[in-house]
Order: structure tokens, then sequence, then C-alpha cells
């Protein structure tokens, strides 16, 4: 199951145009509820849940942004997984620290992410890896492309107006996790309705991603996000494939959102 909840680190499409502006503000929280699928059947794997803190130094303002995992308790008895992530983030996006703190039965560590250079074109960071006390590795790695660690991520999409771009544009950015840089080819498919029940529905983008990453069992379009069409862009729902079954993540609540999520429809009881 370690597999179904790497999926989620991916839940969001990058695209690189110009940004508008900070999608998130202090206090604001999404809860998400994942759920494997094999065959025809499905279960309820576990929760995600997401909140942002807003911190204020001599006038400059950064994010604190924290994700954490947890499967239900049936699929504790097949594997338990307590996953922390937790970023820090400029105003003006431009990532500094991000640490894992991984919990997936026996095997855990502690991982951080140090951004010593950042820009569109280039970007340098430190990882260093703890397990029990020792230091696993403690190394330098660059790219030359816009690149984020897994969680700060989420901030620099949701800054983004996909109405500008046109439907089946490719954009193309790196992550780094671990002593990996995985590439993440994006395309924005158009927009599309989400219905989450009889009564409610959603007005999305559905952007498609491709992963130059094993975890997947196909590489194109390995994940289908459904982003909110408004001004928060957050995930209403995401699909994806893994090496057995695949994974589904449905936006379960919220609080505190910067903007109204216009992007609800509400269906009238007859």
């Amino acid at each position: 199951m370690k597999q179904l909840f790497l999926t989620f680190y991916f839940l969001l499409p990058l695209i690189s145009i110009q940004a508008t502006d900070f999608p998130f503000q202090g206090e604001e929280e999404l809860t998400f509820d994942i759920h494997y699928k094999y065959g025809l059947v499905m279960l309820r794997a576990g929760a995600a849940n997401f909140k942002v803190v807003e911190k204020s130094r001599n006038d400059n303002k950064s994010y604190f942004m924290t994700m954490d995992f947890k499967t239900s308790s049936f699929f504790d008895k097949i594997f338990k997984i307590r996953d922390t992530l937790r970023s820090n983030i400029t105003e003006n996006l431009r990532p500094l620290y991000h640490i894992r703190s991984i919990h997936e039965g026996n095997y855990q560590f502690k991982e951080e992410v140090f951004f010593n250079k950042f820009s569109p074109t280039y970007s340098e960071v430190r990882v260093r890896r703890e397990s029990q006390q020792i230091v696993k590795f403690d190394t330098i790695l660059s790219s030359n492309t816009l690149s984020y660690d897994i969680l700060n991520l989420i901030a620099y999409i949701g800054s983004f107006d996909f109405s500008q771009q046109e439907i089946g544009q490719e954009e193309s950015a790196t992550v780094f996790i671990g002593r990996d840089k995985i590439t993440v080819t994006i395309r924005n498919e158009g927009q599309s309705i989400v219905e989450k029940s009889e009564k409610l529905k959603y007005k999305t983008y559905k952007i498609a991603l491709d992963f130059s990453d094993s975890n997947f069992n196909e590489s194109k379009n390995a994940i289908e996000v459904w982003v909110s069409d408004d001004k928060n862009r957050i995930p209403i729902k995401i699909k994806a494939k893994l090496r057995i079954g695949a994974a589904e993540v449905y936006l379960t609540s919220w609080k505190n959102l910067k903007y109204p999520l216009s992007s609800e429809i509400k269906i009238p009881v007859k």
C-alpha cells in the first residue's frame, strides 16, 4: 500500500505559466479520502489532511504547509502508514524547505530538502535522509528546469489560471524525491464536470500527468486530476494507475478557503 500513498504525493499538475497570486491563506484546511480499486472492488484505504499556517517575520511573509497521511483501521492490518510532509514557501512562491517523516510498517526515516538555489531555469538542493539516527545520505542535486519538492508544488500549481491554456498544451517540470529527480509532463485536457452525488457536482479542469517513475504501471496518463474551476484550484478528484490496481482520491471537506468554492453546483431537491 506504500505505492497507493506515493500517488497522493503527485496529486496536482504543474503548468509553468504566469502565476496570479498565492493560492492559500492561513488556517486553510482540506481533507481527502483515499480509495484502492482492484477489479470491481473499491475499498477505503485511508485519509489525507492538508493545512496551511501563515508566518511573518521582518515584513517577509511565508507559509508552512503540512500534509498527513493515515491508513484506515482495515488497511493498517495490511500495511500501516503514518506519513507527514511539511514545507515552507515564500509568498512569491520560492520554495525554502521540505521535510518528509515516513512511518510505513517497519520502514521509517526523516528526509530534509534545503533549497540552496532556485530559479525558473536552475535549482540546487541539499537532500539529507536519516533513519534511526543514522545518516543514510547527504547529497546535492540540481536541475535545469523549474523544480519543487512534492508539497511546495501544490502552492505553485494553485496559483495558475488554467483557463488561459489551450486544450492539450503540455509542460514539463522536475520534482525532487530522495536522491531522484522525477520528470513530470502535464497536459491540460479542458473543462469537465465531476459528479459527487445526485445533489452535488463540480465544474473542474481535467489535467493528465505522465511520470518518469517506476511506481506507476503506465507512465502516460499515470494520474488524472480534476481541479476546481475557480480561484481556489483545489483537487476535487484524482485517479491513478498503479502497478497493481488503481487509486482514487476524493475531496471530502474544506475549511477557510481563500476564495468561495464557486465551482460547486448544488442540484435542488425535487
